[in-house]
Parts: structure tokens; sequence; C-alpha cells
């Protein structure tokens, strides 16, 4: 016997028996626009019912014997069938398989396509995720006295580059220079700046920042050209101290700088994370209260009577 013989009576038997409803599809699609196919299938409608002794024998599944007599039935009345009977039934049901294929073929690349989306979607970090620094530098500038390029300076005429340093030479209460370029805050950034500061007094104050511009075109934006959102760090007379988004304290150290000092200070964002180093020593490493949006903008202000004492040197940043 030809296995497609085996195939259509099997696909006759499920459909007869109702344990496949895409069988029983394929048969009444196959009689449904041909006299003599659809009288043949009425005939095998009242074999099955025959042999069940009833019209209403599908409302419960057949047995495994009258499944057996069915299917002998089948066999014998097969020979009698229409002699396009076995193309038109097995085309159909064929034609059912390609379409149940094609939308599991199509179901496999939608499921691909989500889960390629979701792993390269960007998701929010959680608060002890870390940012690794890759150690390249982005930008430096000597700050000696060469050409300055990429800053943006609130006062242009306070800030004058000699071979001492970058100060501000300004009569204002306050000035602030910052980097125009904002950098992504999905990646981590160091900034490297050295500091010579005079004796302060308690009015003048230096501060070294990365500003979260938080998509506006500066990142500073009170008369006092303070950065309403950053990682700050402040020297005054009394000491450091270290400010997060929304000037949460997160660090302060008493220093005395009567006599004036050099420092050498490195801030670094690392997403949730911060760490902030002062002349090769940790002031500060952990959580930032709040994820910075972006663009970072590094940059310095000065404060008060002696801000123009303050020199500025070997500014670097790294990605």
């Amino acid at each position: 016997m030809r296995n497609d013989d085996l195939t259509l009576q099997e696909l006759i038997v499920r459909a007869l028996t109702g344990r496949d409803n895409e069988a029983r599809r394929s048969l009444d699609n196959a009689a449904a626009s041909d006299p003599e196919l659809r009288r043949f299938c009425s005939e095998l409608e009242e074999v099955v019912s025959a042999l069940a002794g009833s019209t209403d024998w599908r409302t419960a599944a057949p047995s495994p014997e009258l499944t057996a007599k069915i299917r002998q039935a089948v066999v014998a009345k097969l020979p009698s069938a229409p002699p396009h009977f076995r193309t038109v039934l097995l085309e159909a049901d064929l034609g059912h398989r390609r379409a149940t294929l094609r939308l599991a073929l199509w179901a496999l690349l939608l499921a691909a396509a989500v889960t390629a989306l979701l792993y390269v979607w960007p998701r929010p970090r959680g608060e002890g995720e870390r940012l690794k620094l890759t150690g390249k530098s982005v930008f430096e500038a000597p700050l000696k006295g060469e050409p300055l390029k990429g800053w943006e300076f609130v006062r242009q005429a306070a800030w004058q580059n000699e071979a001492q340093g970058l100060h501000s030479g300004g009569t204002e209460d306050s000035d602030a220079v910052y980097l125009k370029e904002g950098f992504s805050a999905e990646q981590a950034l160091a900034c490297n700046v050295d500091v010579s500061t005079p004796g302060l007094d308690e009015q003048s104050s230096v501060t070294v920042f990365l500003a979260d511009a938080q998509g506006a075109e500066r990142p500073l934006s009170d008369a006092w050209l303070r950065p309403s959102v950053a990682l700050e760090l402040e020297i005054t007379a009394d000491g450091l101290v270290l400010y997060g988004p929304g000037k949460t304290l997160l660090q302060s150290q008493p220093l005395a700088f009567a006599g004036g000092t050099f420092l050498r200070l490195r801030l670094e964002h690392l997403g949730r994370q911060a760490r902030v180093v002062v002349n090769g020593k940790v002031l500060f490493e952990g959580p930032l209260p709040r994820p910075f949006q972006g663009p970072l903008h590094p940059g310095m202000r000065v404060a008060g009577q002696r801000k123009n004492q303050v020199l500025f040197n070997a500014l670097r940043i790294e990605r």
C-alpha cells in the first residue's frame, strides 16, 4: 500500500472521529464545491453513523474499538471514491499544513526579534551596577597658555590662560567654565584636573564638577553659576565638600587651606556609582542618590575675593 493511501486513510479517520479539527475542515473543504465528492463524504458519514448506532455519536470521543471499525470501513470504502478524491483531499490537507508551518515560522521569527530587541534595549541600571572606565583619553588641555578650544566661558573676558595656568580675571563674585561638548551618561566618565589654591577665606571657594545638563543646552542654571544637577567637589577654607545630584551631601573632609595648597583631583561617573580621588586618596566611593540623564559637562567654578588666584592645570577627560 502506498504511503499517500495510508496518509489519506488516517486523515479521513481523524476527521470522522472528531480527533482533528484541521482534518475535518480539509474534508469539508474538499467536498464543498464538488457534488460528487460531497456525495461520497455523505456516504462515509452514514457508514460511521451506522457503526456507532446513532447520528449523535460525535458528542463523545469514540472508543478504540469503534475507531478501529471506522478505519476498516474507510479502507473498504476508498476504492469506490471518485478518482480525484485522493488528490483534492491531500492537497487541501497539505495547504493547511503549510499555513500552520508558515504561522509557526512567523512566530519563531517574532520571538527572535523580540529577544534581540530586549537584548539591545537600554535597561535601567540597578543601584549597584557599575560602569567601567577604559582609560582612553577623549579630551586633554595642559592649561599652560595654549589657545583654548572647546570651552564655554560664562564670562569670556573673565578668564585668562597663562603659563602658570588657567584662572579667572573678572571682578564678578563668581566665574565658571565648562566643556561645550557633553558626554553621554550611559558610559563611564572621569575628569582629572590639578588645582592650586591660595589661602582661602570664608567667602572664597573652588568647585570642580561633572554637571548634568539633563537634555538642556547649558548645565549651569542659577545666577551663581552653579550646576543644579552634578557631581561636584567644593574646596572651601574649612576643607572638602562633595555633593551629588540635588545637592545631596555625599562626603566632607576638613582640611586647612590657610596657606594655600595643591590638589590633584579626579571625579569619576560610573553609572549609579561615583568615585572621587584627591591627591591619590579616595575621598568617596559609593552610590549616587539618583542617576544622571546626560549629557555630562566637566567644568570648574571659582567664587569670592581670592578666586582670581586659583590656578587650573592638566585637565584630562577619560572614558
